[in-house]
């Protein structure tokens, strides 16, 4: 029997026992961000850690920044780093890696400071921006993962000056972030002045910040860019995010752009018309920075996220979230009319010619070019491809594979809207054989042949040359390969440095991979005339094919004379045109495949 005595007895040992236990407080890091002068090429930062236990703690400037996959050492720009207490006791700060410190001995409070070297082009008079992972170290968690746990930032700008982040404000000068991974992927701009705009859809609020002048029509780039964010969103049911912000600069030359959580950073050529090749590009590298808000960031593989920001993070599925992001890039344009037909079929016909004029296809698949984004190959002339380009061609592909096998009642849109309910952010990212997966499992939900091994082991782990012509017959399409002339050629490229001709790639089994010329040869002369480059592609095409010429080069200090069969050389041109004998119904496919989700731009 339990008596009410002996329930207020075990009630007061309980409350006994928890004041005897000791009191565990959450770990706290927060960030103090100076711009004090800018002119001096240097900010400075303060991470303060709160709570920590042990008897020291690692901190870590990252190697490499995600979307960038390549090692950049962002350590190389930390200087006069040190550590103190709450009491500003020093506490030793020793290095243990390239990128690492050691802090000891531990205190209730450790604040480490340190200057952080900012390139001209990045920060002056005017401005700063400023990318997570070139800027921030990190608390090493459990190794070698970022500690978890929120994040504050506290940013120290000069009077008047405007900060534009993706981050949540608490206030004025005040941010904050659930955890480290979001907290870092955020790039930040600080500026005297900004072109803002503004606008909703889909229930999230837009921002554009654009800095430095220029000769855009405000309102109609704001309606274009709402009509790609309104289409995607549509399309991948919702945006994934309540505040999406647009980091624009301004600049004399185009640009690219970098994809976030919440935001992207873009550079753009800022005089220009919309006529332009450039805007066209701009318009395209918005919708691709934006499809990335789904695919990579959320939908992504299993190594990208969260991060290990020490090494390498290699996966094979770039061609994936790299290039199938600019073929729904492509795609969103044309389904919304802000290209037309005409213009989508011709970037894609661009892309086409990109690849089959690269001789690395044939030797490099999709899945080793992303595996290996991390390295530049030494003989990137032959055996280089760009996963960009063959990603997004195998996303055409692949789409129209699955267009035709499930009788147009499945499609690529549905592999990705799969993917995001299955491995969405924050779940696990999707196994290296994710895509296939969910390819399969759209295909037979479509009541079609849903065995895809050939198709992936033939053209996305092999070379197999893409079949373009059997894709694009499904939408009533066809490639139209037109070959020009014959002209006499030496089989090689040369870009010029300090005004000399430097061979920069040899056509395999070509006239100068015949004759002997190597890479990195200095081009002199030509049968005896000096190699100029804006006269030279003129007086090639006075030779004849077969003819044989001196070729003089300078290799390293010697001075060599090579005798050269000069080959043939036929430029080609791709485009890509309705086939007048399509097959029925095949128009009808094209018309779903380009059928807008949300109302049109016009």
């Amino acid at each position: 029997m339990i008596t009410t005595a002996t329930r207020y007895f075990r009630a007061m040992m309980l409350v006994a026992c928890c004041l005897m236990a000791p009191v565990t407080w959450a770990m706290e890091v927060s960030y103090t961000l100076a711009v004090v002068r800018p002119t001096t090429g240097l900010i400075d930062v303060t991470v303060e850690i709160r709570n920590a236990s042990g008897a020291s703690l690692d901190i870590a400037m990252p190697a490499w920044t995600p979307g960038g996959y390549g090692l950049m050492w962002w350590v190389k720009n930390v200087q006069q780093l040190h550590a103190e207490d709450g009491a500003g006791r020093v506490l030793a700060a020793r290095q243990v890696d390239t990128s690492q410190w050691r802090i000891s001995p531990l205190a209730p409070v450790v604040k480490v400071r340190y200057k952080l070297y900012v390139p001209k082009r990045l920060m002056d008079d005017i401005h700063v921006k400023l990318m997570g992972p070139s800027t921030f170290m990190y608390v090493v968690g459990e190794s070698p993962y970022p500690a978890a746990g929120p994040v504050t930032l506290h940013i120290e700008a000069p009077e008047g000056w405007v900060i534009a982040t993706g981050l949540e404000r608490l206030k004025p000068g005040v941010y904050t972030a659930p955890d480290n991974d979001t907290f870092i992927d955020a790039p930040i701009e600080i500026a005297d002045h900004f072109d803002r705009m503004t606008f909703k859809d889909h229930g999230a609020n837009y921002e554009i910040f654009i800095r430095n002048a220029h000769n855009y029509d405000r309102d109609n780039f704001s309606n274009t860019i709402k009509h790609i964010v309104s289409e995607l969103a549509e399309m991948m049911g919702g945006a994934p995010y309540d505040r999406y912000v647009f980091l624009m600069t301004g600049q004399n030359r185009r640009g690219g752009g970098l994809e976030h959580l919440n935001s992207t950073n873009i550079s753009f050529k800022r005089y220009d018309s919309s006529a332009s090749s450039d805007y066209r590009r701009l318009i395209y590298v918005i919708a691709h920075e934006v499809f990335h808000a789904w695919n990579v960031k959320r939908i992504r593989p299993a190594i990208l996220g969260p991060f290990d920001y020490s090494r390498p993070q290699h996966t094979r599925n770039l061609y994936i979230s790299e290039g199938m992001t600019s073929y729904y890039g492509m795609l969103t344009l044309a389904r919304q009319g802000i290209w037309t037909r005409e213009v989508f079929y011709e970037e894609l016909s661009k892309e086409i010619k990109s690849l089959q004029t690269s001789p690395g296809r044939l030797i490099t698949s999709a899945e080793d070019a992303s595996w290996n984004a991390w390295i530049t190959p030494g003989n990137k002339a032959h055996t280089f491809i760009d996963f960009y380009t063959k990603g997004n061609l195998l996303g055409l592909l692949l789409d129209m594979e699955i267009r035709e096998r499930t009788n147009n009642r499945k499609n690529l849109d549905d592999v990705f809207r799969r993917l995001l309910a299955e491995y969405g952010l924050p779940k696990p990212g999707f196994p290296e054989d994710g895509l296939q997966s969910a390819v399969e499992a759209v295909t037979a939900e479509g009541k079609g042949d849903s065995e895809y091994t050939q198709f992936f082991a033939d053209y996305i782990a092999g070379e197999v040359e893409l079949d373009y012509d059997g894709a694009l017959k499904q939408v009533g399409l066809k490639l139209e390969i037109t070959k020009g002339d014959p002209e006499p050629s030496l089989g090689l490229e040369t870009e010029v440095e300090g005004g000399v001709p430097v061979v920069s790639a040899i056509d395999f089994d070509g006239a100068a991979y015949n004759a002997g010329i190597m890479l990195r040869d200095m081009l002199l002369t030509v049968d005896g005339e000096r190699v100029v480059e804006q006269t030279f592609a003129s007086r090639l095409k006075s030779m004849q094919i077969g003819d044989t010429v001196d070729v003089m080069v300078m290799r390293d200090d010697r001075i060599l004379t090579i005798p050269l069969i000069l080959d043939t050389h036929r430029p080609a041109t791709y485009k890509i045109i309705e086939d007048p004998q399509a097959f029925p119904g095949a128009t009808a496919v094209g018309n779903a495949w380009l059928k807008p989700y949300a109302p049109p731009f016009e």
